[in-house]
């Protein structure tokens, strides 16, 4: 694992070891990720289910100007963590506990929310649901990036949110929903 391209440009990153229930985004899905986004990050960052941290470091490497990662797996948290003194950046915050709990209880509105949970679980349709209702923590112009399986069924609209654009990497879909009102 490492960074693509930014402030810490090449920057190896700390992978999970192999026991351990974590599956990082590959190199390609992440690079297309923010080629989609387009390095948009007015606002904070959400690393939802973030495993290593990568995503969310990779955001803060290209000028997000804050990241927050999310798990409820210790050696993710750990992990995460570790990746962040690694890179040298201070601008993150870490919440340990559950996805759900954080998202109704947060009082940032991010920009981008990224989530890339275990694959098969259904976890990605929750976070979607609790995110899709009228008080959630998506900004006005913010996109929400879902990595999932692709055999995977997310709907078109959930809640306020629409699918604007899906791709498929190898085994990955990439989905990007937008609230209603800021569609482009």
């Amino acid at each position: 694992m490492r960074i693509i391209t930014g402030t810490k440009r090449g920057m190896k990153l700390l992978s999970p070891p192999e026991d351990a229930p974590i599956r990082p985004t590959a190199d390609r899905t992440k690079e297309s990720v923010f080629n989609l986004i387009h390095c948009d990050f007015d606002g904070p960052f959400l690393d939802l289910f973030s495993g290593s941290g990568q995503m969310g470091i990779e955001a803060l490497s290209r000028g997000a100007q804050k990241a927050v990662f999310c798990d409820n797996n210790k050696t993710a948290i750990d992990l995460t963590t570790a990746n962040l003194k690694k890179a040298g950046f201070k601008n993150y915050e870490i919440f340990y506990g559950d996805y759900k709990k954080y998202l109704k209880t947060t009082t940032h509105k991010f920009n981008i929310i990224f989530i890339d949970p275990p694959y098969e679980r259904g976890l990605a349709l929750k976070a979607l649901d609790v995110l899709g209702r009228e008080e959630s923590c998506i900004a006005d112009d913010g996109m929400i990036i879902v990595e999932c399986k692709f055999v995977e069924d997310l709907p078109e609209k959930i809640g306020k949110l629409t699918l604007v654009d899906k791709r498929k990497y190898g085994i990955a879909s990439v989905l990007i929903y937008k609230q209603e009102d800021s569609e482009q």
